[in-house]
């Protein structure tokens, strides 16, 4: 085909702006765009002296010509010679008013120099400094560039090397690179060169810093140098950062601060730059904001406030130029073009048939002449393929143009040189070919690379060069750009693409081979797209029918669609918005065969939880489709919550449905094998898009596939929005004395626990006796907010003259209604006795009884009206009376059934009871309690009270005397230890406990009559215990003098009736700390018996019982026989033995004590408490002396006897 058609010079490589700016062929092979000339034209506009817009970001992706563009701008700029831009200016000519601007241009004094920067890993210094530096080289200018820091360093190391040899070669010895390579590094700004000569300078010029031009920078130099060439001809710079991308791809994450400070500060220079003319473009693949989304957050700030001080413009997709400019450079040869399309003009016409009216090309007439003719010998569909291409995935050295002109693998030129003149097009697996580089190259995880490694995964399966591996291809390549409303991965467009190389049923086997035997192919039922897939080796198909026939009987199609129903809740928009909340119905598919003649619509949805509910119809033919509609419509007469969805006319789902199931649950298995598991994804997908559009014939009228019947009708419903305002006038209707509360956080049935726990302050606050002014609430709070919205609002609370007050009869219908069903409910309680919570529950929100009440409001107006009624009412559990308190109204909006409501009917009688018990238990009454009901505080503190007594006062059941307690007393106390509620304690228990007649008066007395019984119970044990003890130390024929002797002068007498030495005397039975005790009494007869009694017992008198008393009198008879026994000779001769020991040391007063005990058996503790002791005493050796040893053992001693 080389003598019919050759390519346009000048396409073979990618434009260089920096090497191509003197090139003439390039200038006049640019074919301008409509966004190339408005470039133009802006930069023109922008040359104006008044102008302030010089700083631009040019975006666009690879192989749009962004820099070709720039480099014939910037040549204009330059005043080349206008016959240069062949084929720019025809089209500048039909522009008027760019015309003029170019003339304008030229005919004045402006004269722009370009300094081109490239894109680099250096820094954005060294690159602004080094480019600057090449231009006015270049163009014999360099006399315009001031002295630099960089230039100043090189003339300090010379004069070194000239003048001080010594400071020189101390400055060798600093640095590693030969000196050469160093000064050369930094002739080319090299920024860590220029930092190693400012550490080293400081060392060789004693400590001084080198800083030859103080407050130097970048933008100042470029200012001068522009400054200095008005001398030299030129009017100003215009810098450009071609592929300013590839440095932030490289640099943008080690970019200091000082280099998005030095673009923001140039930007605000050229705009600010008037007659000066400094000029900045950056040149990127993309936006600034598409780099710096994973940088730190100074860096981000940095990098956005470049980019907004830049001009942004976008290079358009106007692809109809593109095939334009295909079309320029693929040239076909006269006459020989002229004689092969009228050979194949019967091919050309089969081309035009099957595109002319194709999605690809109806963006501009024209275009497809372009395509097919134009772009020959490119198929149309990878004519549109290759500029879409291109721009996602193209780099500098691949593009457009290098396919369609460069020399290598896989491009138009080797196709140009491998076929013959017949009528051949480039499909599209050859561009697939050319880009696969680059393909390999796109991000990790993105949908390009996945698509990618797909295909590559697939093609490694299959033959080379095969028509199986073409088609594989060119669906990739569909799948890429993924434009499927333009170009789909249909079998007939796979077979329009290669029906011009290959026969259809060459076509038709590939495709089929494809999927039934390499399985990488799977048709999409849904839409019949091919989709490409990766092979395990399973064949899917037949596990499937596995799976169906194991689970045949055991899953139902309704299951399947109300499972994969995305539609489950629909909601009543415009009563939603009337109302300040949200209700819904529920949506849910039922069989046919459930729509029964005498079918009970409110039984069948007792279980469903929503509003309103509306039910798909799903038809088991055609012809029960009629019948099915006239049950519909007579059996729903009367049940006004309910929509029927029946579809126009039968459409079998039932073996997708059974498939979708099977092939969820294997995809389930599979997840452990990602390759299985991608397999059945792909099925699984589009089963479920078949699913999802069966759902939408019923949940979208606008789809006019489905027939929609309410209460015996059918509507006339052609919208979604229709079946709203249907669902809003069923809730207008059912839910017609729902009261409208303006708060989301509340007004439904689960709330958050933030939610709850404002909800719960306001409750606790409202079950307090007193109301506080604003309930208490202060600040801007949720808890704040709900109030406001429940009860202020509602006029339910009011502060008329600074008294808090419930009002449980505000103006508003509904919320009186609301609040009177609540009311209601508390007095038939009066008069029915105990009633379930379910009851009032279901007034609320069942929606027979029209209120339809959220749970997340009842709590607060439930407490609100118990507020009321606080005395009179009891809340019982499954096991009797609880507190009434926000912690129960919780419980009871969780699980109404388990909760019953009592009256107590409240009377001054009552009050006065009250009153009486609060006052003998005052000292354990709680104020802050007194906030709750008008009783509970009470109870509360004869719970205390009970709390607080001595255990020997709890538990006892007989006087100290011996006496039995009267039965009253002791059921008091039990009924005070039993988990009961304040009513029943106080109502019920305790006056039954005291034989309560009907008169509380009477109740009050005894049970504060027994209150002081309990009370001083411990002091008449004391008593008791000091009159037997006195008695017990008195001799026999003394008794009768007990009442006239003291207990310590009983004691005293006894103790000198002993022997003097047994006091001296260590007893085993502990009858030596009897003595002791004895022996320091004082005339405080209740601190002795208290001592005497934890003495004798171990136990202090408090934590007595009733068999207590025995122990201690037994106790004492052993220790007073134990003294009265012992004789001081017997001790005498027994010390001679070994058999005891007698210690004498002298106490704190200095008065000389004796104590003896006896030997007795060492036991295996003992002997190692001895050796530890021993051990002890031997590691100390000489830390201590043998005499304090002694004497630390003598302390021990004391503390024993």
């Amino acid at each position: 085909m080389r003598d019919m058609i050759s390519v346009a010079s000048g396409f073979q490589y990618s434009v260089n702006i920096g090497y191509d700016l003197g090139s003439d062929n390039k200038l006049k092979s640019f074919i301008p765009t409509k966004s190339a000339l408005s470039l133009l034209e802006d930069i023109l506009l922008s040359v104006n002296p008044t102008s302030s817009d010089r700083a631009r970001v040019l975006i666009g992706a690879y192989g749009k010509g962004k820099s070709h563009i720039v480099l014939t701008i910037l040549s204009i700029l330059m005043k080349r010679d206008l016959t240069l831009f062949e084929k720019l200016m025809p089209k500048i000519e039909e522009n008027p008013r760019l015309y003029q601007l170019i003339q304008n241009y030229y005919e004045s004094e402006n004269k722009i120099l370009p300094v081109v920067i490239s894109g680099s890993n250096t820094s954005l210094t060294q690159a602004f400094l080094l480019s600057l530096q090449r231009t006015l080289s270049e163009h014999d200018l360099l006399s315009a560039m001031p002295e630099t820091n960089y230039k100043a360093a090189i003339s300090v190391i010379k004069r070194w090397q000239k003048d001080f040899p010594e400071t020189f070669e101390k400055f060798l010895n600093g640095i590693d690179d030969p000196v050469e390579v160093f000064i050369d590094r930094l002739g080319n700004y090299d920024v860590a060169a220029y930092g190693a000569f400012e550490q080293v300078y400081p060392s060789l010029t004693a400590g001084s810093a080198f800083n030859p031009f103080l407050g130097f920078d970048v933008v100042e130099l470029y200012e001068s140098v522009a400054k200095s060439l008005k001398s030299k001809g030129y009017t100003g710079l215009y810098v450009v950062y071609d592929e300013f991308s590839k440095f932030l791809e490289a640099n943008i994450v080690d970019a200091s601060v000082s280099d998005t400070k030095m673009l923001q500060d140039f930007a605000e220079k050229c705009c600010r730059s008037g007659s000066l003319q400094l000029h900045l473009m950056l040149i990127s693949h993309k936006e600034i904001s598409n780099y710096i989304d994973k940088l730190p957050k100074e860096k981000t700030d940095g990098w956005r406030g470049v980019s907004e001080r830049f001009k942004h413009i976008h290079m358009n997709n106007n692809f109809s130029q593109t095939y334009e400019i295909i079309s320029s450079v693929i040239q076909h040869k006269e006459p020989i073009w002229g004689t092969f399309c009228d050979e194949h003009a019967r091919d050309f016409e089969a081309l035009f048939s099957r595109y002319q009216k194709h999605q690809m090309f109806l963006d501009a007439q024209g275009e497809i002449e372009t395509a097919i003719r134009g772009c020959f010998p490119l198929h149309p569909v990878s004519t549109f393929i290759l500029p879409r291409l291109s721009e996602r995935v193209a780099q500098n050295e691949r593009t457009l143009f290098t396919f369609l002109s460069a020399e290598g693998t896989a491009t138009l030129a080797v196709f140009l040189d491998e076929y013959e003149d017949n009528f051949t097009l480039v499909t599209p697996d050859l561009i697939y070919d050319y880009f696969e580089p680059l393909l390999k190259k796109e991000v990790y995880a993105g949908d390009i690379h996945d698509t990618f490694v797909l295909t590559s995964t697939i093609l490694n399966q299959i033959p080379e060069d095969t028509l199986g591996s073409k088609i594989i291809k060119t669906i990739s390549l569909i799948y890429i750009l993924g434009q499927f409303e333009r170009l789909n991965p249909t079998k007939e467009q796979i077979i329009g693409i290669y029906s011009g190389t290959y026969e259809l049923s060459e076509i038709e086997q590939a495709i089929s081979d494809l999927i039934e035997k390499e399985f990488v192919i799977y048709i999409k039922r849904s839409n019949d797209y091919l989709r490409l897939k990766q092979t395990s080796g399973v064949d899917i198909q037949q596990k499937i029918h596995d799976q169906i026939e194991s689970q045949s009987g055991k899953i139902t199609t309704k299951d399947v669609l109300n499972g994969s129903n995305f539609d489950n809740y629909m909601y009543p928009t415009r009563y939603n918005d009337d109302h300040e909340m949200t209700r819904f119905f529920a949506f849910q598919f039922i069989s046919s065969a459930e729509v029964t003649v005498d079918v009970d619509w409110n039984l069948k949805s007792e279980s469903i939880d929503a509003d309103g509910i509306i039910y798909g119809i799903i038809p088991e033919n055609e012809t029960q489709l009629k019948k099915i509609t006239k049950i519909i419509k007579d059996t729903s007469l009367g049940y006004e919550r309910y929509i029927f969805v029946l579809p126009k006319h039968y459409k079998d789902v039932e073996a997708v449905a059974q498939e979708y199931a099977a092939i969820a649950k294997l995809r389930d298995h599979a997840v452990d094998d990602p390759v299985l598991f991608d397999e059945y994804e792909v099925v699984f997908e589009d089963l479920q898009e078949i699913i999802k559009g069966f759902i939408g014939m019923y949940t979208h009228p606008e789809n006019y596939r489905s027939v929609y019947i309410h209460n015996g009708n059918e509507l006339h419903v052609y919208r979604k929005s229709g079946l709203t305002e249907v669902m809003s006038q069923i809730c207008d209707a059912v839910y017609n004395m729902t009261p409208v509360i303006n708060n989301e956080s509340v007004n439904k049935n689960d709330i958050t626990s933030v939610a709850q726990n404002s909800r719960n302050k306001i409750v606790s606050a409202l079950l307090r006796s007193e109301l506080e002014p604003n309930l208490g609430l202060s600040g801007t709070g949720q808890e704040v907010s709900i109030m406001r919205s429940t009860l202020l609002r509602t006029g339910i609370w009011s502060e008329d003259g600074g008294v808090p007050q419930i009002n449980l009869h505000p103006e508003n219908v509904n919320m009186r209604h609301m609040l009177e069903t609540i009311e209601d409910f508390i007095l038939e309680t009066r008069q029915n006795g105990k009633t379930s919570f379910t009851e009032l529950y279901e007034r609320l929100t069942l929606p027979e009884y029209h209120i339809g009440l959220r749970y997340g409001l009842i709590p607060i107006y439930v407490a609100a009206v118990m507020h009321n009624y606080r005395q009179q009412i009891v809340i019982n559990d499954r096991f009797g009376p609880i507190q009434t308190s926000a912690d129960a109204l919780i419980q009871i909006n969780s699980d109404p059934s388990s909760f019953t409501l009592e009256y107590l009917d409240w009377n001054p009688e009552k009050e006065n009871y009250i009153a009486r018990l609060s006052d003998a238990f005052r000292d354990y009454v709680v104020d802050a309690e007194r906030s709750g009901n008008s009783y509970d505080y009470v109870a509360n503190a004869m719970r205390r009270w009970y709390m607080a007594l001595p255990k020997y006062s709890k538990e006892s059941t007989k006087r100290p005397t011996g006496e039995k307690l009267v039965r009253r007393q002791l059921e008091i106390m039990k009924f005070l230890r039993q988990n009961t509620s304040s009513s029943d304690l106080l109502f019920k228990k305790l006056p039954e406990a005291v034989d309560y007649h009907g008169d509380y008066a009477d109740a009050a007395t005894d049970i504060i009559d027994a209150k002081g019984f309990f009370d001083g119970l411990l002091t008449e044990l004391k008593q008791e215990l000091i009159s037997k003890t006195k008695a017990a130390f008195l001799p026999e024929n003394d008794k009768k003098a007990s009442k006239k002797t003291t207990l310590t002068d009983a004691a005293k007498d006894w103790c000198n009736r002993l022997d003097p030495k047994s006091f001296e005397q260590l007893f085993s039975d502990g009858t030596d700390r009897f003595l002791q005790h004895l022996r320091s009494m004082t005339n405080d007869e209740d601190l002795f018996i208290t001592r005497l009694a934890k003495l004798a017992t171990g136990l202090r008198l408090e934590d007595w019982d009733n068999k207590t008393v025995k122990q201690y009198i037994d106790a004492l008879a052993r220790f007073m026989k134990t003294a009265k026994d012992f004789h001081s000779s017997v001790v005498a001769e027994t010390i001679n033995d070994t058999s005891s020991y007698q210690v004498t040391f002298a106490d704190e007063e200095g008065t000389s004590t004796t104590r003896r005990f006896d030997k007795v058996e060492v036991s295996a503790r003992g002997k190692l408490l001895f050796n530890q002791i021993t051990a002890s005493l031997e590691a100390m050796g000489h830390s201590i002396s043998e005499q304090e040893k002694r004497q630390i053992l003598m302390e021990v001693l004391k503390k024993l006897c």
